[in-house]
């Protein structure tokens, strides 16, 4: 389906942008990789309503070809690139000035290919526009707001589908959170791209019955770009004095104070999840008591950067393929379903399906959600994908 090429394309776009950010700033790559994922995105809104009237019209059944190419198309792009830039490298570094050269070169033709998805892409949204293909975004769907609050909710929920986790929350229970010879306030950052695993990770150590039976109070606040100090200080009240905070008229040094006088004396664990910036947690490093409770923070950050100073970072890692495998298996074959299909028809596809989800659990996940079927079949599948 071409939401779940737009999908994969975009979770590359944001692997390169991760590995390659200081590289990608000459000649504005960065720049139009930015703007690309942007439009990439915006495009799965139509693309969703397009897909409810495809099957009346032959047009748009193109349309949305045109669209699964043109993420495809990008995929084969960043892929080319990523291996024009790694494997000679060993090469290159004898050769100083040529290795220069050959990465310019490189870089000119990524931006040449990249401005042809991007005109490829306007005769998409002018074709859009004469099909009379519309947003199915709402001022009450997918705006950022409205996403914020459902991940703020999140934390509450255990996940049900949960697969290659195991050895990071023994790591980081042993290493990091009920490590008793560490007394003072300790704070450990969970990093990786956006995608990974990393809010997964964290809830499943929220959650842990250890974890539950060490802290007197255990608190979990959304950060995000859209950084409100304000907000993020009267929600770990709300959760530490268990009501509503409002409080509108105080400042943020008594905010801060209020917070500071809740949580003294208590060993608590706080998951900041989603941390951008590096001012954001400054900000956020000066609202806690540093007391010996052996307390923790545990940070979840895409930026390695914004949470260099914490003492011990822990960096997600892909999903290899038998965990990508359990994981699709998970979300797209439960109860009634599992014995409608058998597996071994579906593996090949599966498998195929799997290699350019590339042990991304978010694209796994999402793939596995649409794959479910109350009559599922290979000649489905297929066709889906």
């Amino acid at each position: 389906m071409a939401d779940v090429a737009i999908l994969i394309a975009v979770g590359r776009i944001n692997e390169l942008l991760m590995k390659k950010a200081t590289f990608l700033q000459e000649e504005g790559v960065e720049g139009q990789l930015r703007l690309l994922k942007g439009r990439l995105e915006r495009m799965q809104s139509f693309q969703r309503d397009a897909s409810d009237k495809e099957s009346n019209d032959e047009r748009i059944r193109n349309w949305i070809s045109n669209i699964r190419d043109v993420a495809h198309d990008t995929e084969d792009v960043i892929d080319a690139f990523v291996l024009k830039i790694d494997i000679p490298r060993r090469r290159r570094t004898r050769l100083p000035l040529l290795g220069k050269c050959l990465a310019w070169i490189d870089l000119r033709n990524i931006g040449r290919e990249i401005e042809s998805i991007h005109a490829r892409l306007d005769d998409i949204s002018r074709s859009r526009v004469a099909l009379g293909i519309s947003s199915t975004t709402t001022t009450s769907s997918l705006l950022p707001d409205a996403v914020e609050w459902r991940r703020q909710l999140d934390y509450w929920q255990r996940d049900k589908h949960v697969v290659g986790v195991d050895g990071d929350t023994d790591k980081l229970l042993k290493e990091f959170i009920l490590d008793e010879s560490i007394r003072e306030l300790s704070v450990a950052t969970i990093v990786g791209m956006g995608g990974i695993g990393k809010s997964c990770l964290a809830r499943h150590l929220y959650h842990h019955r250890r974890v539950a039976d060490h802290f007197d109070c255990r608190l979990w606040v959304f950060v995000s770009t859209k950084f409100n100090p304000k907000q993020v200080i009267k929600e770990l009240m709300a959760q530490v004095l268990d009501k509503p905070i409002f409080m509108d008229n105080e400042t943020l040094p008594q905010l801060a104070s209020r917070l500071r006088r809740c949580l003294e004396g208590k060993r608590y664990l706080i998951v900041l999840d989603d941390v951008w910036e590096d001012e954001h947690w400054e900000f956020l490093a000066s609202l806690f008591p540093c007391e010996e409770k052996a307390s923790r923070l545990l940070l979840t950050s895409r930026n390695r950067m914004a949470t260099m100073n914490a003492p011990y970072i822990h960096e997600m890692k892909l999903l290899d393929p038998e965990k990508s495998w359990e994981l699709l298996l998970n979300k797209a074959f439960v109860g009634e379903f599992k014995g409608k299909l058998r597996l071994g028809d579906f593996e090949i596809i599966g498998r195929e399906i799997l290699k350019k989800c590339r042990g991304m659990p978010l694209a796994i996940v999402t793939i596995g959600d649409l794959l479910i079927d109350r009559n599922p079949s290979t000649e489905k599948y297929g066709r889906k994908f």
